[in-house]
């Protein structure tokens, strides 16, 4: 465990949390493991039945008819009633389906509780400056770009190219009509405060990574990307900082909850291992896996 999480599973409120889940899911086990004859009794009162009516008018956005609801009900109890049987016929055993299902119940429940705890203002203030690299802006840059076709035009796009950069340079700034230069560009000729990785998504990394190391305002080139060859200027950079929490409240939380989720859900783990002997046979791992050398290759 990491210490910012060993940090966080300090916190009073979060050890409260974990023990609710613990606590319920031990509750929950015990009870399905009890004989008490109930089993053999299957009650639809007034909560089931209105649970029953409430998903029928979410899904059809009106409420049941007294027969399809009679209908639901016996749907209901039919379904009770082979499930109970099928556990008492032990059909839930060794099935790898049931098994994932009910994993997955154990852990939506460790969500459910995770999600109900309200971090306060100074802890997501805490959370954000422990992880301030995660949130900070990135550098963004405008620029417009001369695009020749290298397909076209072979070995002669890279004279063309450098015959109009010296072009541009001698030439007193708006004298000339950048966007009729070089070949037509099936996108645009000028972006406005794109990221790194949105240059790249748009052109690839190695323009992209050249374009943010140019000097801005002179034209620079040419740079290669994956449609050919560019002219570029940088008319505009903002440099990347680190946002105030209002800009970035959601990510946060989100981030925030997440961890505090996935860290109860490890010791509710813990926990709840500890009623058992767990025995795990080394030798059969280490005959059945496979084995990788220091060079990294398989034998």
């Amino acid at each position: 465990m990491s210490e910012k999480a060993a940090k966080l599973l300090r916190e009073p409120w979060v050890q409260f949390l974990v023990l609710g889940i613990a606590l319920f899911a031990l509750s929950a086990l015990l009870s399905d493991r009890g004989d008490d004859g109930s089993d053999e009794r299957i009650e639809m009162t007034t909560t089931e039945i209105q649970w029953l009516a409430r998903n029928w008018e979410s899904r059809w956005q009106r409420p049941p008819t007294e027969t399809e609801l009679r209908g639901l009900v016996e749907d209901y109890v039919r379904q009770e009633v082979l499930y109970r049987e099928a556990l008492k016929m032990g059909l839930d055993q060794d099935d790898e389906i049931i098994r994932r299902r009910m994993v997955q119940k154990i852990e939506f429940l460790t969500e459910d509780l995770a999600a109900q705890a309200q971090p306060t203002e100074a802890e997501l203030q805490a959370y954000l400056q422990e992880n301030l690299d995660k949130y900070r802006l990135p550098e963004r840059r405008s620029f417009v770009h001369i695009y020749f076709n290298v397909d076209r035009r072979g070995d002669a796009a890279v004279a063309a190219a450098e015959e109009t950069l010296a072009q541009l340079r001698v030439s007193p700034d708006g004298s000339i009509d950048y966007a009729e230069l070089g070949d037509r560009f099936m996108l645009a000729h000028n972006y406005s405060a794109l990221s790194e990785d949105e240059v790249t998504r748009q052109f690839g990394r190695r323009f992209a990574t050249a374009l943010f190391e140019v000097e801005p305002d002179d034209w620079q080139g040419p740079v290669a990307s994956g449609y050919g060859l560019h002219l570029v200027r940088v008319t505009d950079v903002w440099e990347g900082s680190v946002p105030e929490l209002d800009v970035v409240r959601n990510e946060v939380l989100r981030d925030f909850t997440a961890e505090l989720r996935d860290q109860a859900q490890a010791v509710m783990f813990s926990s709840l291992a500890t009623q058992y002997e767990i025995a795990i046979d080394e030798e059969a791992i280490a005959a059945s896996s496979l084995v990788v050398d220091s060079q990294g290759v398989s034998r």
